[in-house]
């Protein structure tokens, strides 16, 4: 079992660690409120990211093949990348040169981010319904419940560290910014969801063609 555990800790962190829409909105939150919004962040995607887990751990990856799906996720995705990448450049604009006062907001509003950017992104879809299918097949999870536990409970272990490594990184990177490089790191992160919001419209409208 604890081979198990340790395979669904390094698909987590394979999974966790290359950059993207949550990372991006990890930094953008950490860098306007501290740790708590960044962690909040990086614990909505994770709910998510056990959602579709588990929806591939049961057997159901053929879901990953409907069209309108695909489609509504895609269109969804395309809809919260660009609106967070709007707010991430506005607030570049906006937020005071002072580095030492968290920018107050609700705390629902960080995870409620991590949530759906998890939940609408086909991209991550995809990623666990094949995956999880895959491992499924090969026999590494899914065969017995207790294995399934173990997967699970590793993969669990792998997110809630790298969750806290990564929001940790943001609140102690904060106080060495000089104010120019705190609103350039914001902006980027906006462009950056931008990009990935564009991106996926274009992947959204070659599926249909």
């Amino acid at each position: 079992m604890l081979v198990t555990a340790l395979a669904g800790a390094a698909i987590a962190l394979s999974f966790a660690a290359p950059p993207g829409p949550v990372a991006m909105e990890t930094i953008r939150r950490g860098l306007r409120g501290g740790f708590g919004p960044a962690m909040r962040v990086q614990l909505g995607s994770i709910i998510g990211d056990m959602t579709w887990c588990s929806v591939a751990l049961l057997g159901l990856a053929p879901l990953a093949q409907v069209a309108w799906l695909r489609v509504a996720l895609g269109v969804s995705g395309v809809a919260l990348l660009v609106t967070l990448g709007g707010m991430g450049i506005r607030d570049s604009f906006k937020m005071p040169m002072a580095l030492t006062a968290p920018v107050t907001e609700t705390k629902g509003g960080s995870f409620r981010s991590g949530l759906a950017i998890s939940m609408a992104n086909p991209m991550a879809v995809g990623y666990w319904l094949s995956v999880g299918g895959a491992l499924v097949a090969a026999g590494v999870a899914g065969s017995t419940p207790a294995q399934t536990a173990s997967f699970v409970a590793g993969f669990l272990g792998g997110t809630f560290a790298w969750a806290f490594v990564m929001a940790l990184a943001v609140r102690w990177g904060k106080p060495l910014l000089a104010p120019v490089a705190f609103r350039a790191i914001t902006f980027l992160c906006g462009a950056t969801m931008l990009v990935f919001g564009f991106g996926l419209a274009s992947q959204t409208i070659g599926n249909l063609l």
